[in-house]
């Protein structure tokens, strides 16, 4: 890539930059502040160990979302399988528990529905606002099957958000 001094001046740089969007990507994909700490860290001292497989600098940010996206999949192959019944009760909790983010809670629980595979372009896109085109490098998908995935999650997180509209009445 580049001599040692300007590759930790650049990789210095873009961790400042994206480790709060990254943050809130892990938050979101996590349900967990703690987890979401330690995969945004994970993430970062993974980052540092390989920078040298890193062969374009300008496409550092997608690189490093690419790494959280590897670290937080690693998480959950590590972890035991839920029953339904438990992240049923764990939806109820979040979407009926009072807090000053309550609307927070319910599009986090609606998230946690979606498969994985529309979750992750709507966080990148809608929500970081990072382009089709950056979610697509983080993804290792087509532009366009972003775009598709990311309809296809909305029009589900509205059947998700409606039937728990409808459910509170």
């Amino acid at each position: 890539m580049q001599d040692d001094s300007n590759t930790r001046e650049l990789f210095e740089a873009c961790v400042a930059n994206c480790a709060d969007s990254m943050y809130r990507v892990a938050r979101r994909l996590s349900g967990n502040s703690g987890e979401a700490e330690d995969l945004v860290q994970e993430s970062f001292a993974q980052a540092w160990q390989k920078i040298d497989s890193l062969r374009d600098s300008s496409r550092m940010r997608s690189w490093l979302f690419a790494i959280l996206r590897n670290q937080y999949l690693k998480s959950v192959r590590k972890k035991k399988p839920v029953a339904s019944s438990d992240v049923e009760q764990i939806a109820d909790h979040r979407t009926a528990t009072p807090s000053e983010e309550g609307s927070s809670d319910i599009v986090q629980a609606a998230l946690e529905q979606l498969d994985e595979d529309q979750r992750m372009p709507i966080l990148l896109v809608s929500m970081e606002e990072l382009s089709a085109e950056e979610a697509s490098d983080i993804l290792g998908i087509p532009r366009g099957t972003v775009l598709s995935r990311m309809h296809r999650g909305r029009q589900r997180l509205k059947e998700i958000l409606s039937r728990e509209s409808d459910a509170a009445r």
